[in-house]
């Protein structure tokens, strides 16, 4: 059985600890300013008034309020994945061909649609919020890089259920 590169899982551990710590400060933020749009709306209105970039302001309590809620559901599910893919990296260092492994990707995959599927209310949250052109109503959408990123969390499930049982297969003709 080949030896486990450790050097390169223990950079990958240390750079999804890094990811999820981020996250977790992120999600604090969105947390931190809706509780301040809360708290201070009259006076931030005041300010989007003043604002270019943005369309009307008066009806703008509810599509503010959708973009901070789907914005922490992007996040909670981004710290989802990479709570499994830390105990993926953690099953590699003894055996990466287990069904726990599969399972793991193949969350990792669901997640990731969820993560599309909520990229596209918050394009359309966006787009109300923000002037067309504006860098606030290009957020969300439909990506490419995370539709292939979908693609590839089923297959490699698929390869590494293979791969236990060729694994299972072998050990038992042996």
């Amino acid at each position: 059985m080949p030896v486990p590169n450790t050097t390169l899982l223990g950079a990958t551990r240390g750079l999804l600890w890094l990811i999820l710590g981020l996250i977790g400060a992120s999600a604090l933020l969105v947390i931190g300013v809706a509780i301040a749009l809360i708290v201070a709306w009259p006076e931030v209105m005041a300010e989007f008034r003043n604002n270019p970039e943005l369309i009307n302001v008066t009806t703008l309590r509810f599509p503010v309020s959708m973009l901070m809620l789907l914005l922490f559901a992007i996040l909670a599910t981004a710290a989802y994945m990479v709570r499994q893919l830390q105990a993926l990296v953690a099953s590699a260092t003894s055996d990466a061909f287990v069904p726990a492994n599969a399972a793991r990707l193949r969350r990792v995959g669901w997640a990731l649609v969820v993560t599309q599927l909520l990229a596209i209310p918050l394009q359309w949250t966006a787009g109300s919020i923000a002037k067309a052109g504006s860098e606030l109503s290009g957020m969300g959408g439909i990506s490419l890089g995370s539709l292939l990123a979908i693609l590839l969390a089923f297959v490699l499930a698929a390869v590494f259920e293979q791969g236990t049982a060729m694994r299972d297969e072998l050990e038992g003709t042996v």
